[in-house]
C-alpha cells in the first residue's frame, strides 16, 4: 500500500505542478488499476539501475522529481498463465514530450525469470518495445504505455516457455500433486478423490444456477496449476463460490497463493477484480483512472469499467467516452454522464459526459486562447495538417463508417458513404485554405490604392444533428480551420461518438490544444446553446437542425450581432411530369426520399405525380419499397436501419393516421416492426390519393413516408411546391428543356436536382431559402462564411 500513497501523491504533484502532462497522471493509475495494489512505483527522474536495490529499504522517501522532466517508473507484474509464479521488474521512462512527440522507453530490471537469467537478446527486444518490427506500432499522440507492457510480458512469456524442460517439470510436479500437511509434508494414506470435505460441502453450496467447469491441470517447473470456472450474472455470487471453492482442500491447502478473477456486467457497466477480497473495480476509491484497459477493449471511468458495445473495430482508440477542451480529454466534474444507445437494439453503447454552461465558458476560452496563434499560421500550413486528417480518415473507413452504423443506425453501406462525403469536405476545404484570395479595387481618385484581404472571423460555435452524425461536423469544422477559426462543436447526444473519433484523428494529424474543444450535453442543451451564441467571444455560430430551434438560436445570436449560418428545416417537393423517364423518376424518388430511412433535411418530403403517369409511378414505388429489407444496419442484407427514437417512430404515425383520416390509402408498409422491437423499426410506406390539406404536406416527417399526389399543369404544380414557409431542396423529373428551365427559375428553393435524387457534394453551395436557412455550407464560397473582408485603402500615393 505504501508504494499506491506513494503514486496517489506523485500523480497529484504531476496535475498541479505540469497540468500538460494530464494524460501521464491518468495512465499511471489506469496502470495501477490494472495491474493491482503496489504494482506501481515511482522512481526519482534521475535514478539509475545500480541504486535501484539500495533504495528498498526506504520505499516511501520523497520523489526527486521537477517540472518538465522525466517521468520513471517500475512495473511489478509476472508472467501470464500458466507462469504466474515468474515475476517481472519493469522500468518504463517518459520523456517530457510524451506522448506528443516522443514513444516511452521500456527496460527490463528483472536480471531472472523465474530460474533462467535473463540473456542480451530478450534485453534488446524489450528495449526496442516501439523500434522495430515485431514491437508495438506508435505515432505522435498515441497513449501507449499498457501496449508495451503487454508486449514485454508476451515476449518473456514466449522466450521462458521455450526455456522450461517439460520432462523435468512433469517429474517434479508428481510429488507436488500429493496433498500435503501444514509442515508441507505429504499426508499418509489420502488420496485424491478425500481432498473435498462431504461436510463442508453440504453445509456450503454453490449460489443456484452455477456450474463449476474444471479444466486440465498444467504443469509448470515447481507448481501444479489447475482452473476452475463459471458463468456469474452479479457480483454478490463471488463470496459464496469462494467460500465454496476453499471447502476443497487443494485449494485451501494450496502452497503458492490462489487466485480467484471475477468479473460480470450488470446495467451495462463490468464490474471486476483480480483477488479474494470482495472488492470490485466500482467500488475501489482508488480507481479513478481514465485510459485504455485492456488494448482499449474498455475504458475506466470514476470507479467504473465501462465496455462500450462497439464490436468489429480494427482501431479501438479511436472511441472516445470524454468530451474535449484544450487539448484534454475531460469528464464532467460532477460524474454525470449521457448513456448512448444504438437504435436498432436500444441497447447502450457507452456514455459522454453531462457538462456544463461552466464547462461551455472553459471551452471558449480555450478556443480563444488557441486562435492567438492558429490565426497566424500560414495557409499552406493549415492546408498541410486538414490534408493529413483528411488521409486519417479515409484510412480509417471500415471503423468511422462502422461508428456511425451502430450509434445511428442506418446500413453499414450507408455509414461508409456518409463517412466519404464527410471525409471529401476536409479534403475540400484543405484546398480552400490557400485560395482565399483579396483583391485589388481601382479608385476614382489618383493619389489611392485600394484592397481587401480575407481574415478568419474567431473563435466559432458548431451545433450539428444526429443524422450525419460525421458530415455535418466536417461541413462546418473544416472551412472554419482552413480559415484559421477555432471551433467549440456541439454535438448531437444520440450520436457523440462519430464526432470524438473525429477529434481523436485530428490530434493525430497534429491540430494543437485549443484549436478543436467538444462540448457534450443533453439536459443543459439550452443553457449550453445559449452560451454559445451569447458569449462576445464567439464570433460565429454555424448550426444544422429544426427551424424553431434555428429561430430561438437566432434571436440569442441577435444579441452579439455575430455571424450565423443556419441550415434548417425542408419540406422538399418531388415532381414527375408526364414526360419523365418513369424508371429514373422511381429511382430518383427512392434515393431522395428513403435515403437514412428518411431521416435526411432534402428528403422528398411531397412527391406530386402528374396525373396521367400517377398510377404507373405508383406501382412501381410500391414494388420496389415492398421489397426493402429492413434490420440492423450491420445485417449484410439489410437496406434500411431504425429510426433514431421512439419519438421519431411517433410523428411517422400521426403523419399516416392523419393522411388516412383524408382518404389516402397505404400501399405498402403503415406500421410499427414489433418483431424487430426494441430496436426503433417502422415499415417503408407508400401512401396513394394524399390530399394537399394533409399534415404530411405542411410538416417535414423525418421518416420513411412517400404520400404520392396527383396534379394536371405545370402552374398548378409550381404553386402547390411553393405552398411553403420551407425552402430548402426540390427535385422534379421531365425531358422538355424549356419546362426544365422554367420550373427550375419558379421553385423557391435553395437547391434543386433535376433528373437526380441526389444533390450533396463539398464543391456546391448548401442551403436554402425562406425559413430553411442562412448563408451556404460547402462549395467555393463556403469558407467565406468564416471570414471577414477587410479593406485598406492606401492615400497620399501622389504623383512625383
Amino acid at each position: 500500500m505504501e508504494f499506491d500513497q506513494q503514486l496517489f501523491d506523485f500523480t497529484a504533484r504531476l496535475r498541479k505542478e505540469d497540468p500538460g502532462r494530464e494524460d501521464v497522471a491518468t495512465e499511471l493509475e489506469a496502470l495501477q488499476s490494472i495491474y493491482g495494489v503496489g504494482s506501481i512505483r515511482v522512481w526519482p527522474s534521475s535514478r539509475h539501475n545500480a541504486d535501484a536495490e539500495a533504495s528498498d529499504s526506504d520505499p516511501l522517501r520523497p520523489v526527486e522529481w521537477s517540472l518538465g522532466e522525466k517521468v520513471r517508473f517500475e512495473v511489478m507484474t509476472t508472467l501470464s498463465d500458466p507462469h504466474e509464479s515468474a515475476e517481472l521488474r519493469i522500468l518504463v521512462t517518459l520523456s517530457a514530450t510524451y506522448p506528443s512527440k516522443t514513444s516511452p522507453q521500456i527496460q527490463l530490471l528483472s536480471r531472472y525469470v523465474g530460474d533462467y537469467s535473463v540473456d542480451a537478446t530478450i534485453f534488446g527486444q524489450v528495449l526496442r518495445t516501439y523500434l522495430a518490427r515485431p514491437g508495438v506500432e506508435w505515432s505522435p499522440g498515441d497513449v501507449a504505455i499498457f501496449d508495451g507492457i503487454e508486449f514485454v510480458k508476451s515476449s518473456l512469456h514466449e522466450w521462458y516457455s521455450d526455456h522450461l524442460s517439460k520432462d523435468l517439470a512433469q517429474q517434479m510436479h508428481r510429488e507436488d500433486l500429493r496433498p500435503r500437511d501444514q509442515t508441507n509434508q505429504p499426508l499418509d494414506g489420502e488420496t485424491e478423490a478425500e481432498t473435498v470435505s462431504p461436510a463442508a460441502r453440504e453445509t456450503t453450496g454453490l449460489p443456484e444456477g452455477i456450474a463449476l467447469v474444471e479444466g486440465e491441470p498444467i504443469l509448470d517447473r515447481k507448481s501444479v496449476f489447475v482452473g476452475r470456472a463459471c458463468a456469474i450474472t452479479d457480483p454478490s455470487q463471488v463470496r459464496p463460490i469462494i467460500e465454496y471453492l476453499l471447502t476443497d482442500r487443494k485449494i485451501a491447502r494450496a502452497a503458492h497463493p490462489v487466485i480467484h478473477a471475477w468479473r460480470c456486467e450488470t446495467n451495462g457497466i463490468l464490474h471486476q477484480d483480480n483477488d479474494d477480497d470482495g472488492e470490485n473495480a466500482a467500488e475501489s476509491q482508488r480507481s479513478i483512472a481514465l485510459g485504455r484497459f485492456k488494448d482499449g477493449e474498455y475504458s475506466i471511468r470514476r470507479g467504473e469499467v465501462q465496455l462500450p458495445k462497439f464490436t468489429g473495430l480494427k482501431d479501438s482508440s479511436l472511441l472516445h467516452q470524454q468530451a474535449f477542451i484544450d487539448g484534454k480529454w475531460v469528464d464532467a466534474k460532477d460524474g454525470a454522464t449521457i448513456k448512448v444507445c444504438n437504435p436498432a437494439t436500444a441497447k447502450e453503447l457507452g456514455t459522454v459526459p453531462e457538462l456544463t454552461v461552466e464547462d461551455t465558458k472553459a471551452a471558449i476560452d480555450a478556443a480563444e486562447r488557441a486562435f492567438k496563434t492558429w490565426s497566424k499560421t500560414t495557409p499552406k500550413h493549415r492546408h498541410d495538417i486538414l490534408m493529413k486528417l483528411y488521409k486519417l480518415m479515409m484510412e480509417n473507413t471500415e471503423d468511422l463508417g462502422r461508428i456511425i452504423t451502430l450509434e445511428n443506425g442506418k446500413t453499414l453501406v450507408e455509414g461508409k458513404g456518409e463517412h466519404t462525403y464527410s471525409a471529401s469536405f476536409v479534403e475540400w476545404f484543405a484546398e480552400e485554405a490557400v485560395r482565399t484570395y483579396g483583391t485589388v479595387i481601382p479608385s476614382p481618385m489618383p493619389t489611392m490604392r485600394n484592397v481587401t484581404i480575407q481574415q478568419p472571423v474567431g473563435v466559432c460555435a458548431l451545433l450539428t444533428p444526429w443524422n450525419f452524425p460525421s458530415a455535418m461536423i466536417t461541413r462546418k469544422m473544416a472551412p472554419a480551420l482552413a480559415a484559421g477559426c477555432t471551433v467549440v462543436i456541439k454535438p448531437p447526444s444520440e450520436t457523440p461518438f462519430s464526432c470524438l473519433a473525429l477529434v481523436e484523428l485530428a490530434n493525430r494529424a497534429g491540430l494543437p490544444p485549443g484549436v478543436i474543444n467538444v462540448v457534450t450535453t443533453q439536459k443543459n442543451i439550452q443553457e449550453v446553446g445559449k452560451e454559445l451564441c451569447e458569449s462576445k467571444t464567439v464570433k460565429k455560430v454555424s448550426f444544422t437542425g429544426s427551424t424553431p430551434v434555428a429561430k430561438m438560436l437566432l434571436r440569442q445570436a441577435s444579441s452579439t450581432l455575430k455571424k450565423v449560418s443556419i441550415e434548417a428545416g425542408g419540406n422538399a417537393p418531388f415532381v414527375v411530369f408526364d414526360d419523365a423517364d418513369i424508371d429514373k423518376a422511381v429511382e430518383g424518388a427512392l434515393a431522395s426520399k428513403f435515403r437514412g430511412t428518411g431521416q435526411t433535411c432534402v428528403c422528398a418530403n411531397r412527391l406530386y405525380v402528374q396525373s396521367s403517369i400517377y398510377d404507373e409511378f405508383a406501382s412501381r414505388l410500391a414494388d420496389k419499397v415492398d421489397k426493402f429489407k429492413v434490420g440492423n444496419g450491420l445485417d449484410t442484407d439489410t437496406t434500411h436501419g431504425p429510426l433514431i427514437h421512439n419519438k421519431a417512430i411517433e410523428k411517422v404515425e400521426a403523419h399516416i393516421k392523419d393522411a388516412i383520416a383524408g382518404g389516402a390509402e397505404v400501399l405498402v408498409g403503415g406500421g410499427r416492426m414489433n418483431e424487430l422491437i426494441p430496436g426503433s423499426f417502422f415499415q417503408p410506406t407508400v401512401l396513394a390519393n394524399v390530399s394537399q390539406q394533409a399534415l404530411v404536406t405542411d410538416e417535414e416527417t423525418f421518416g420513411p413516408i412517400a404520400a404520392l399526389i396527383r396534379f394536371e399543369t405545370e402552374d398548378e404544380v409550381i404553386n402547390l411546391c411553393n405552398d411553403s414557409d420551407a425552402g430548402l431542396a426540390a427535385y422534379f423529373f421531365s425531358r422538355d428543356v424549356g419546362r426544365i428551365w422554367r420550373v427550375a427559375e419558379s421553385l423557391e428553393v435553395g437547391m434543386i436536382g433535376v433528373n437526380t435524387g441526389l444533390i450533396s457534394q463539398a464543391c456546391v453551395p448548401f442551403g436554402g431559402v425562406k425559413e430553411s436557412g442562412l448563408g451556404r455550407e460547402g462549395g467555393p464560397t463556403g469558407i467565406a462564411e468564416y471570414m471577414e473582408t477587410k479593406l485598406i485603402a492606401f492615400g497620399g500615393l501622389a504623383d512625383k
